[in-house]
Protein backbone atom coordinates (compact mmCIF):
# COMPACT_ATOMS: atom_id res chain seq x y z
CA UNK A 1 0.00 0.00 0.00
CA UNK A 2 1.26 3.47 -0.82
CA UNK A 3 1.91 5.52 2.28
CA UNK A 4 2.97 9.17 2.57
CA UNK A 5 6.53 9.81 3.65
CA UNK A 6 7.07 11.67 6.91
CA UNK A 7 7.25 15.45 6.71
CA UNK A 8 10.55 17.03 7.76
CA UNK A 9 10.37 20.26 9.73
CA UNK A 10 14.00 21.15 9.05
CA UNK A 11 13.04 22.42 5.62
CA UNK A 12 11.09 25.46 6.79
CA UNK A 13 10.88 29.11 5.74
CA UNK A 14 14.30 29.80 7.28
CA UNK A 15 15.83 27.03 5.17
CA UNK A 16 14.41 28.30 1.85
CA UNK A 17 14.20 32.05 2.38
CA UNK A 18 16.91 32.89 4.93
CA UNK A 19 19.31 29.98 4.69
CA UNK A 20 22.56 31.91 4.82
CA UNK A 21 21.29 34.28 7.49
CA UNK A 22 20.11 31.47 9.76
CA UNK A 23 22.99 29.10 9.01
CA UNK A 24 20.67 26.40 7.66
CA UNK A 25 21.36 26.32 3.93
CA UNK A 26 22.70 28.06 0.85
CA UNK A 27 19.28 29.44 -0.09
CA UNK A 28 18.28 33.08 0.02
CA UNK A 29 14.77 33.98 -1.14
CA UNK A 30 14.32 30.71 -3.06
CA UNK A 31 11.92 31.70 -5.84
CA UNK A 32 10.86 31.14 -9.45
CA UNK A 33 13.70 32.07 -11.82
CA UNK A 34 12.49 31.13 -15.31
CA UNK A 35 15.60 32.34 -17.13
CA UNK A 36 17.61 29.73 -15.22
CA UNK A 37 15.16 26.92 -14.54
CA UNK A 38 13.50 26.55 -17.94
CA UNK A 39 16.78 26.19 -19.90
CA UNK A 40 18.04 23.76 -17.24
CA UNK A 41 14.89 21.65 -17.58
CA UNK A 42 15.33 21.63 -21.35
CA UNK A 43 18.96 20.56 -20.97
CA UNK A 44 18.06 17.68 -18.64
CA UNK A 45 15.28 16.34 -20.85
CA UNK A 46 17.45 16.58 -23.98
CA UNK A 47 20.43 14.95 -22.30
CA UNK A 48 18.37 12.06 -20.91
CA UNK A 49 16.32 11.59 -24.05
CA UNK A 50 13.07 12.11 -22.16
CA UNK A 51 10.16 12.04 -24.59
CA UNK A 52 7.34 14.55 -24.52
CA UNK A 53 4.79 11.88 -23.64
CA UNK A 54 6.82 10.65 -20.66
CA UNK A 55 5.60 11.30 -17.11
CA UNK A 56 8.28 12.93 -14.98
CA UNK A 57 8.54 12.96 -11.18
CA UNK A 58 10.78 15.56 -9.53
CA UNK A 59 11.92 13.89 -6.31
CA UNK A 60 12.64 16.65 -3.80
CA UNK A 61 10.63 19.22 -5.73
CA UNK A 62 10.64 21.90 -2.97
CA UNK A 63 8.32 24.70 -4.15
CA UNK A 64 7.81 23.09 -7.57
CA UNK A 65 9.89 25.30 -9.81
CA UNK A 66 11.44 22.51 -11.87
CA UNK A 67 7.97 20.99 -12.24
CA UNK A 68 6.70 24.35 -13.48
CA UNK A 69 9.56 24.58 -15.97
CA UNK A 70 8.91 21.08 -17.28
CA UNK A 71 5.18 21.75 -17.63
CA UNK A 72 5.95 24.97 -19.53
CA UNK A 73 7.93 22.83 -21.99
CA UNK A 74 4.94 20.56 -22.52
CA UNK A 75 5.84 17.68 -20.20
CA UNK A 76 3.50 15.92 -17.80
CA UNK A 77 5.48 16.56 -14.63
CA UNK A 78 4.84 16.13 -10.91
CA UNK A 79 6.77 16.59 -7.69
CA UNK A 80 7.18 15.08 -4.26
CA UNK A 81 8.82 16.59 -1.18
CA UNK A 82 9.10 16.16 2.59
CA UNK A 83 8.90 19.88 3.36
CA UNK A 84 5.47 20.90 4.60
CA UNK A 85 6.43 24.56 4.28
CA UNK A 86 7.58 24.17 0.66
CA UNK A 87 4.40 22.35 -0.37
CA UNK A 88 2.18 24.86 1.41
CA UNK A 89 4.06 27.71 -0.28
CA UNK A 90 4.47 26.08 -3.66
CA UNK A 91 4.18 27.77 -7.02
CA UNK A 92 0.42 28.19 -7.58
CA UNK A 93 0.71 27.18 -11.22
CA UNK A 94 1.68 23.61 -10.26
CA UNK A 95 0.18 23.32 -6.80
CA UNK A 96 -2.07 20.42 -7.80
CA UNK A 97 0.92 18.49 -9.16
CA UNK A 98 2.89 18.40 -5.89
CA UNK A 99 2.52 16.20 -2.83
CA UNK A 100 4.40 14.37 -0.09
CA UNK A 101 3.17 10.96 -1.28
CA UNK A 102 6.00 8.51 -1.79
CA UNK A 103 5.99 6.14 -3.58
CA UNK A 104 3.59 7.90 -5.95
CA UNK A 105 0.30 6.24 -6.77
CA UNK A 106 0.38 6.99 -10.50
CA UNK A 107 2.54 6.01 -13.46
CA UNK A 108 6.05 7.53 -13.67
CA UNK A 109 8.52 7.13 -16.54
CA UNK A 110 11.40 9.28 -15.30
CA UNK A 111 12.53 10.42 -11.86
CA UNK A 112 14.72 13.51 -11.53
CA UNK A 113 16.55 13.88 -8.22
CA UNK A 114 18.63 17.04 -8.39
CA UNK A 115 20.51 18.12 -5.27
CA UNK A 116 18.47 15.87 -2.99
CA UNK A 117 20.07 12.44 -2.47
CA UNK A 118 22.84 13.93 -0.35
CA UNK A 119 20.16 14.75 2.22
CA UNK A 120 19.23 11.09 2.67
CA UNK A 121 20.56 9.22 5.72
CA UNK A 122 23.07 6.50 4.89
CA UNK A 123 20.83 3.75 6.30
CA UNK A 124 18.01 4.88 3.98
CA UNK A 125 19.74 5.48 0.66
CA UNK A 126 19.82 1.87 -0.59
CA UNK A 127 16.10 1.31 0.01
CA UNK A 128 15.29 4.66 -1.56
CA UNK A 129 17.15 3.80 -4.76
CA UNK A 130 15.34 0.45 -4.83
CA UNK A 131 12.03 2.31 -4.55
CA UNK A 132 13.02 4.65 -7.36
CA UNK A 133 13.91 1.70 -9.58
CA UNK A 134 10.52 0.15 -8.86
CA UNK A 135 8.72 3.41 -9.68
CA UNK A 136 10.54 4.64 -12.80
CA UNK A 137 9.72 2.68 -15.94
CA UNK A 138 12.42 4.31 -18.09
CA UNK A 139 15.04 6.22 -16.15
CA UNK A 140 16.48 8.09 -13.20
CA UNK A 141 18.58 11.24 -13.41
CA UNK A 142 20.41 12.41 -10.29
CA UNK A 143 22.72 15.29 -9.47
CA UNK A 144 24.76 15.07 -6.26
CA UNK A 145 27.48 17.17 -4.63
CA UNK A 146 30.73 15.25 -4.36
CA UNK A 147 33.09 14.83 -1.44
CA UNK A 148 36.87 14.64 -1.76
CA UNK A 149 36.72 11.16 -0.22
CA UNK A 150 34.27 9.01 1.70
CA UNK A 151 33.03 11.04 4.65
CA UNK A 152 35.33 13.94 3.83
CA UNK A 153 34.41 17.54 3.10
CA UNK A 154 32.70 18.48 -0.15
CA UNK A 155 34.87 19.51 -3.08
CA UNK A 156 32.78 22.68 -3.22
CA UNK A 157 33.29 24.16 0.24
CA UNK A 158 30.04 26.13 -0.07
CA UNK A 159 28.05 22.89 0.20
CA UNK A 160 29.18 22.54 3.82
CA UNK A 161 26.84 25.42 4.68
CA UNK A 162 23.75 23.20 4.36
CA UNK A 163 23.26 21.55 7.76
CA UNK A 164 20.88 18.95 6.29
CA UNK A 165 23.53 17.43 4.01
CA UNK A 166 24.20 13.88 5.14
CA UNK A 167 26.04 11.85 2.51
CA UNK A 168 29.59 12.85 1.62
CA UNK A 169 30.62 10.47 -1.14
CA UNK A 170 32.92 10.75 -4.17
CA UNK A 171 31.52 9.86 -7.58
CA UNK A 172 32.93 6.34 -7.63
CA UNK A 173 31.01 5.41 -4.48
CA UNK A 174 27.78 6.90 -5.84
CA UNK A 175 28.36 4.94 -9.05
CA UNK A 176 28.84 1.64 -7.23
CA UNK A 177 25.77 2.24 -5.11
CA UNK A 178 23.56 2.85 -8.15
CA UNK A 179 24.98 -0.12 -10.07
CA UNK A 180 24.71 -2.48 -7.11
CA UNK A 181 21.16 -1.45 -6.22
CA UNK A 182 19.67 -1.15 -9.70
CA UNK A 183 21.29 -4.31 -11.07
CA UNK A 184 21.71 -5.61 -14.63
CA UNK A 185 18.34 -4.30 -15.82
CA UNK A 186 19.77 -0.79 -15.78
CA UNK A 187 22.54 1.04 -17.62
CA UNK A 188 24.29 3.56 -15.37
CA UNK A 189 26.49 6.34 -16.75
CA UNK A 190 28.20 9.11 -14.79
CA UNK A 191 30.03 12.33 -15.49
CA UNK A 192 31.31 15.39 -13.70
CA UNK A 193 29.85 17.99 -16.01
CA UNK A 194 26.74 18.67 -18.07
CA UNK A 195 26.73 22.07 -19.67
CA UNK A 196 23.54 23.87 -18.74
CA UNK A 197 23.14 22.30 -15.30
CA UNK A 198 24.89 23.86 -12.28
CA UNK A 199 27.09 25.96 -14.54
CA UNK A 200 27.84 28.28 -11.61
CA UNK A 201 29.93 25.47 -10.07
CA UNK A 202 31.89 24.66 -13.23
CA UNK A 203 35.13 25.99 -11.71
CA UNK A 204 35.19 22.90 -9.49
CA UNK A 205 35.80 20.12 -12.04
CA UNK A 206 34.86 17.36 -9.57
CA UNK A 207 32.39 19.29 -7.47
CA UNK A 208 29.23 17.61 -8.72
CA UNK A 209 28.23 14.23 -10.06
CA UNK A 210 25.64 13.64 -12.78
CA UNK A 211 24.20 10.13 -12.78
CA UNK A 212 21.96 8.88 -15.59
CA UNK A 213 20.25 5.51 -15.25
CA UNK A 214 18.24 3.95 -18.08
CA UNK A 215 16.25 0.75 -17.91
CA UNK A 216 17.50 -1.61 -20.65
CA UNK A 217 15.31 -4.69 -20.09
Amino acid sequence: MDTPQAMDGRYDSDYFLRGKETGKSLYENYRWLPNLTVPMAETITDFCGIELEDVIMDFGCARGYLVRALVSLGYDAYGVDVSEWALQNADPQVLGRLSHQWPPAGHVDWIIAKDVLEHIAIHRITNLLKEMAEVATKGIFAVVPLAKGVGQRYAVEEYEADVTHSLRWPLDLWTREFIDVLGPEWEVSVRYRIHGVKDNYAEWPKGNGFITCKRIT
